[in-house]
Formats: C-alpha cells, sequence, structure tokens
C-alpha cells in the first residue's frame, strides 16, 4: 500500500477528530464529583447497508453487505449547563468496520469517530435519538491509474468519516439497553486529493449496550449549573467573528499538479438563544487552480482580482461549551471562475480562548467538494446592552 500519497490527508483531516476530543473532554473533565460514576456503556451495533450509486461510474459497485461497530459512551447528568440544555446527550467513540461487499477494488473500511447522540424523545424506558459522528477513516484500496482505475470514488487511503443516525432505545433493564435505527455513513478527502466522488453508506442497525457502572441520577431540571466561559450569558449581544484558512488540492490524477487555497471569511453573529446564533457572513477566496481553468476552458482576465471569488452568505452556529457546529449557505457576487453560482459551508470552530478559536472548514457547491480548510480567527464583541 502507498501511505505516502495520503499524508497531506492526514494534516487536513486530523483535526477534525482532535477538536472534537478535546471539546468532549473539556466539558467533563473539570465538574466531576466524588461521588458520581463514570456512567460508562459499552454497545456492539451491526449495520446491513448498501452503496448509494450517485454517480454512473459507481454503478458497478452494486451489492448489499455488513458492517459492525463497536462503541464506548458516556451518558450525560447535568454537570454542564449545554447538557441540561441539550437533554443529557450520550458522547462517545466508536470504531466502524465494513468489508464494503468484499469487492477487491473497494477493498475494506475502518473508521473511529467522536459522536454526540441527542435525545429527541425521552422518557424512562424509551428514546428517540439523533447521533453525530465526525473522525477519520482509512481505505484499504483507494483511486489508481495503472491497478484500481475503475475505483473513481476516492483518491486516497485516508479520508472524513462523517456519521449520522437516528435511533430508538428500549431500557429493558437498569443495565442494558438494545436499540435499531436508520443511519449514513459517508467518507471523503474534501477534494485534497482526486477523484473524490465520495462513499455513502445508508444502513439499518441493531445494537445492544450494557452499562459499565451504576447510573447517575440527573441533576436538578430547576437547578442552573455553574455558567463556564465560552458559554453564552443571557445578554443582548453582537459578536464579529473573523479567520482564515488554507487549504491544499491535489489534482494529480487529473492534470498532475496541486494548488494551494486560501480564504478569509467574516460572520457577524447574533444570540438567539443558549445554544443558537444566526448571522450574515462573507468570504475572499484565492484559489490557485482558478489561473490554470481559465487557461483551459479560454476565459480572459485583465487583473488578477478578478480570480477572487467574493461571497456573501447566511450563517447559523450551533454552540456546545467550546465547539460550535457552523453552518453557511451563500452566493459568490465576483469571480471569473465560479464552480457554481451557490455554495456551501460546513465546518468545526473550537475556542481555545474566549476571543482566539481553531477553525475546520468544508467549502462545497451542491454534492461536489470544494475544499477543506484548516485556520485561526479571532472573535470580538461589538455591543453589549448596559446593565441597569
Amino acid at each position: 500500500m502507498r501511505l505516502s500519497a495520503s499524508k497531506n490527508n492526514r494534516c487536513i483531516l486530523l483535526p477534525v477528530i482532535i477538536a472534537t476530543c478535546m471539546a468532549m473532554l473539556s466539558m467533563n473533565v473539570n465538574a466531576q464529583h466524588k461521588f458520581r460514576g463514570s456512567n460508562l456503556l459499552l454497545e456492539g451495533r451491526i449495520n446491513y447497508g448498501f452503496l448509494i450509486n450517485h454517480h454512473l461510474e459507481m454503478q458497478i459497485f452494486n451489492s448489499h453487505f455488513p458492517a459492525f461497530e463497536i462503541n464506548l459512551g458516556k451518558e450525560t447528568y447535568g454537570e454542564y449547563s449545554w447538557q441540561r440544555m441539550y437533554s443529557y446527550p450520550f458522547i462517545g467513540l466508536s470504531y466502524w468496520y465494513s468489508p464494503l461487499g468484499n469487492s477487491p477494488l473497494l477493498g475494506n473500511a475502518h473508521a473511529i469517530f467522536p459522536y454526540v447522540n441527542y435525545p429527541l424523545v425521552r422518557d424512562l424506558k424509551h428514546e428517540l435519538n439523533f447521533r453525530i459522528g465526525l473522525g477519520l477513516a482509512y481505505l484499504t484500496e483507494r483511486f489508481d491509474r495503472i491497478k484500481n482505475y475503475k475505483y473513481l470514488a476516492i483518491g486516497s487511503h485516508v479520508n472524513a468519516a462523517a456519521n449520522f443516525m437516528v435511533e430508538y432505545r428500549w431500557r429493558f433493564n437498569p443495565r442494558m439497553n438494545t436499540a435499531i435505527g436508520l443511519s449514513l455513513m459517508h467518507f471523503s478527502n474534501g477534494s485534497t486529493k482526486t477523484p473524490n466522488f465520495g462513499i455513502n453508506i445508508p444502513s439499518v442497525n441493531l445494537a445492544f449496550a450494557y452499562r459499565l457502572s451504576k447510573e447517575n441520577t440527573y441533576v436538578d431540571r430547576k437547578m442552573l449549573p455553574e455558567l463556564y466561559k465560552f458559554e453564552f450569558d443571557g445578554k443582548q449581544s453582537v459578536s464579529l467573528d473573523l479567520g482564515a484558512t488554507i487549504a491544499y488540492k491535489d489534482m494529480g490524477s487529473e492534470n498532475g499538479r496541486t494548488f494551494m487555497v486560501y480564504n478569509m471569511f467574516g460572520n457577524i453573529f447574533k444570540p438567539v438563544s443558549f445554544k443558537s446564533k444566526v448571522g450574515i457572513g462573507f468570504d475572499f477566496t484565492k484559489d490557485n487552480a482558478d489561473p490554470y481553468f481559465a487557461k483551459l476552458e479560454n476565459i480572459t482576465y485583465k487583473h488578477n482580482i478578478q480570480l477572487m471569488r467574493i461571497g456573501v452568505n447566511a450563517a447559523y452556529d450551533l454552540s456546545m461549551s467550546k465547539l460550535s457546529y457552523m453552518f453557511n449557505v451563500g452566493v459568490y457576487v465576483s469571480g471569473v471562475i465560479r464552480p457554481s453560482i451557490v455554495y456551501f459551508k460546513v465546518g468545526l470552530q473550537y475556542q481555545v480562548t474566549q476571543q482566539f478559536f481553531a477553525t475546520l472548514t468544508l467549502r462545497s457547491h451542491f454534492a461536489q467538494a470544494d475544499f477543506v480548510g484548516i485556520g485561526v480567527g479571532y472573535r470580538l464583541p461589538l455591543y453589549y446592552y448596559k446593565k441597569k
């Protein structure tokens, strides 16, 4: 196997799992009490699904196949205010494996990802949950011009792994419970190395979990836990997030070249609840691949500034203490090379301090990933109502 080709992917994608793990640790270490147990659950899960043929070249991989998970999770009980606001979710770490239909072209898939399992409906014995997981995957096979030229889905061994699941869980015993669910597993390298059609695997699953320690009782819902820094304090405010990211594109399979992408962005946010912020944003993107494609497509321009893509967007932030999920939907207002008019951004933002943050973002145009950027930024509070 040629691992050297995926070194850049590791550099770009590794912060996904690191940032999420850091957030989980920071949210749960400081407020432990001696009389509280670990609240750990060990779970095994069997999935059965198939590969979505979202490109014509993927139809040769039609098959149904199993996948297996081992999960170690912790049930929160209200030691932090965000846990109470999200109805005491599960947080954990999952190992996912599948033979991908035993195809010699596809090989096997291994994934490790932290996850958060949010309760939607819950009583003493029954739950309806939604899980989000994001981490890293290793695929034993990838596209190769000579040895595996039919495999156009993925151009790298190391990829990002994203998992989404809706499950029903039944607690039939104080120490044991079972669950059934529908999930989607997605593998992609964010176009850091082409080709990158991505792999999407929907599946049904069955799980069995065993509680390793006595269950902690929930902190009284009427009690507001201590408010930690990085958390919204309820004051009316507006803030400006300014940041920059850098990305890498390996398009060697298409034109034998690599390119760098530079992005500057800003988001103006207004909190609307203890969990959510809404606002507007802007982007300035310099893609070093654009001059190449302008020449290839005979597109003329007078100044390099005309290659700059400027975009405006609607922004949404969903916060859990230091960690935030970021979502942007926007349109380009300039740039002679535009993959499409509309663009999408999804990412993670981790507050290192109250002002400085690290960020990892994926830019895409509908179902096609453009680049994965890693960077830093600064949060500037613009206005607070005066205290009476």
